[in-house]
C-alpha cells in the first residue's frame, strides 16, 4: 500500500471497518494521518488507547460506515478483510459511492474482497457443531450447532448458529450473510459508481498469497 499505491507519499488514508487499527497503525508509523471508522466498541477502544501510547497520528470513530459522516479530501479509502461481502449489494453500492465522496480528485480505492467461489462454498458447506467454555457468541460454556444455506438467485451464503447455553439449555440464534461477486460484477459496482482505471491484483502484497487464498485486491482511481 505505502509503496505502489500511495507511492511513498505521506497522504489522508480513510480505513472502512478499521477494527482496532492493525493497518492504520501500520501506516501512521510511515507518516500517513489515518482515520479509521468501525461499529465495534472493543475494537475502537483499543484502536484509540493504542494510537496514544504508540503517538500516531490516527483518529477513530465509532460509527456505521453506511450512516457515518466520513469527509473528504483523502488520497486512500480502504476496506480490507473481506468485509465488503457481509453488506448487501444496495449497502455496498452506498459505501462505494460514499467512498468515491470522501476521495480527492485522483485519489484510489482499494478492496481486498472475497472470491466469488469461497462465498459459493461457505453456503454449501455440511452442518457442524462444537462446544466451547467460551467463544464469539458466549462467555459461557455452551454448544454452537451451525447450518449453512446457499441462495442460487442472490448469489448470498448464510450462516445460522444456534448457540446452546450449557448450563440454563437457553437458546439464541445468530445468523450472517455474505454476498458473492464475480470478477465482472465487482468492476460493474465500481464502473457504476465512478471509478476509473480499475485493477486486480492476487493479494494486498500483489503477488499470490497462500496464508489468504479466498481474498484478492481490487483499486480503482477516482
Amino acid at each position: 500500500i505505502h509503496r505502489e499505491v500511495l507511492s511513498g507519499r505521506p497522504p489522508r488514508i480513510l480505513d472502512l471497518g478499521c477494527g482496532p487499527g492493525l493497518y492504520s497503525s501500520q501506516l501512521a508509523k510511515l507518516g500517513h494521518a489515518c482515520t479509521g471508522v468501525d461499529f465495534s466498541p472493543a475494537s475502537i477502544e483499543y484502536a484509540i488507547e493504542h494510537a496514544k501510547k504508540a503517538h500516531l497520528q490516527c483518529s477513530y470513530q465509532l460509527m456505521d460506515i453506511r450512516t457515518a459522516e466520513l469527509g473528504e479530501s483523502y488520497d486512500l479509502v480502504m476496506f480490507i478483510f473481506g468485509e465488503f461481502n457481509v453488506f448487501t449489494p444496495a449497502d455496498a453500492m452506498l459505501i462505494l459511492k460514499k467512498s468515491y465522496a470522501a476521495l480527492q480528485p485522483g485519489g484510489s480505492l482499494l478492496l481486498e474482497v472475497h472470491t466469488f467461489d469461497v462465498v459459493h462454498r461457505m453456503g454449501l458447506q455440511p452442518c457442524s457443531w462444537y462446544s466451547a467454555d467460551s467463544g464469539l457468541f458466549s462467555e459461557r460454556p455452551h454448544l454452537c450447532l451451525q447450518e449453512n444455506f446457499w441462495e442460487e438467485k442472490q448469489s448470498v451464503a448464510t450462516q445460522r448458529y444456534i448457540i446452546v447455553d450449557a448450563q440454563t439449555s437457553r437458546v439464541t440464534r445468530y445468523a450472517a450473510s455474505t454476498q458473492a461477486y464475480t470478477q465482472e460484477q465487482y468492476l460493474e459496482l465500481l464502473k457504476e459508481c465512478g471509478f476509473q482505471g480499475v485493477s486486480f491484483f492476487p493479494s494486498l502484497t500483489g503477488e499470490i498469497d497462500p496464508t489468504q487464498p479466498d481474498l484478492f485486491v481490487i483499486l480503482g482511481r477516482k
